[in-house]
């Protein structure tokens, strides 16, 4: 057998080396997406500041960016059915990322980052086509490792984002983010270029495109009601609906109110988070590697349900633990605690996302999909500041209740996998 289709024992590294179709672009080139990204994210909101920004019109920003994202989310599926998934990948990538990157470039107030953060909504369009992009056509068993190699991406990009704090020392902020905005439109705009030119339409796409073109999008719009009816209905849909809608909020609460718990409550020093976020991407891509390439998708149960009882387990853990010499050790092992489960659910969810999601309406149930996880996501932030005030454990058993919820709904989804299974 020739080297070239040798298998290696790793499933996630073969699947990694025998890329077949748009998986091979798409997933191939997320580190020109990803490098950019980590390495001005750090900085987006001192930039805002040092250009004279107060934290009340920064506040408003991510309130537009976040009703952006609402409004484009409904836009998503009726658009990714007329242009097809590949031209509108190209479209909305550009209009998403190049165009926001040249605004944050040469922002000189408040209206630059306004007019960004409308544009950057629109990704939520592209997170719809290109996630149909790279999987419509791809075997169901195959999902669960593509996503994790999307997500291994992103972390290993994650690891050049300490690079600018050394520019920021030398240059300041200011003319250390305008380079790096520039450089992330040549890095973006090259991806997306790319991946149009070595992609190619997927089949439900170039029916839906057929189907569509010569019905007016906003006749096509106003069916889409129609399409939520029927994902309503659709008790499997639903149910993943609730799993991700409440797997995604406790990822926001926790990510957002747990530097706030350890260094408030537990006394540990801000300086010791970054070692305990490097510790846990490390974990992850180990996890990523070894762990999550045992799991099926057909056998998505017990996966599921072990692992968000095992993060209940780290909420829980953080709301219990007492300051003292102990704190640290214990910390350290609700961050590996942490590593695993985000790294099998984090894949889980998004392949259980994309198979409810089956039939030639995928996109504009994928759209609703989005949307409705982001109603469901948007109010726990405020709620879990609130709490957060009044005690910074509260956050954390706001999880524990979230995480309860997704076991119900998990064990639903469970039983109408077995009824379909059984039919």
């Amino acid at each position: 057998m020739s080297t070239s289709k040798r298998r290696l024992r790793n499933p996630l590294l073969d699947t990694l080396c025998h890329l077949e179709g748009n998986a091979k672009p798409c997933l191939l080139l997320e580190p020109l997406w990803g490098i950019p990204y980590n390495l001005y994210l750090p900085f987006v909101s001192v930039y805002m500041a040092a250009l004279g920004l107060t934290a009340t019109e920064i506040g408003l920003i991510s309130t537009v960016f976040f009703a952006s994202q609402m409004v484009w989310a409904l836009f998503s599926g009726p658009l990714t059915d007329k242009l097809g998934r590949r031209k509108c990948t190209v479209i909305f990538d550009c209009l998403s990322w190049s165009v926001p990157a040249l605004l944050w470039a040469c922002a000189q107030n408040f209206w630059w980052f306004l007019a960004a953060a409308v544009f950057n909504g629109a990704w939520r369009v592209t997170e719809n086509s290109w996630n149909l992009l790279m999987a419509e056509d791809a075997p169901a068993e195959k999902l669960v490792h593509y996503f994790s190699i999307a997500h291994v991406a992103g972390l290993i990009a994650g690891f050049v984002a300490p690079i600018p704090y050394i520019f920021v020392q030398q240059y300041t902020v200011v003319p250390t983010m305008r380079a790096l905005y520039g450089v992330t439109f040549v890095m973006m705009t090259a991806k997306f270029l790319i991946l149009f030119f070595t992609a190619g339409e997927t089949a439900v796409g170039r029916r839906r495109m057929a189907d569509t073109r010569n019905v007016p999008i906003i006749s096509y719009l106003m069916d889409s009601p129609r399409v939520l009816r029927d994902m309503l209905r659709n008790r499997q849909v639903m149910l993943t609906v609730g799993v991700v809608a409440c797997f995604a909020t406790v990822q926001n609460v926790y990510g957002t109110f747990w530097p706030l718990l350890v260094t408030d409550k537990l006394g540990i020093a801000t300086e010791n988070l970054s070692v305990f976020s490097t510790l846990k991407n490390i974990l992850m891509l180990l996890f990523y590697f070894f762990v999550v390439p045992r799991i099926r998708l057909d056998r998505f149960q017990r996966p599921l349900k072990w692992n968000l009882a095992g993060l209940m387990a780290v909420n829980a853990l953080m709301a219990l633990l007492p300051a003292g010499p102990w704190a640290y050790s214990l910390v350290l092992g609700g961050v590996a605690l942490e590593a695993l489960t985000m790294s099998v659910l984090s894949p889980l969810t998004s392949s259980l996302q994309m198979v409810s999601a089956e039939g030639e309406e995928r996109a504009r149930i994928m759209g609703w999909f989005y949307a409705l996880c982001l109603a469901v996501t948007s109010p726990f932030g405020v709620i879990a500041g609130v709490m957060s005030e009044i005690n910074r454990v509260l956050p954390m058993c706001l999880n524990l209740a979230l995480l309860a919820c997704a076991l119900v709904f998990s064990t639903g989804l469970a039983r109408r996998q077995q009824a379909n299974l059984s039919a």
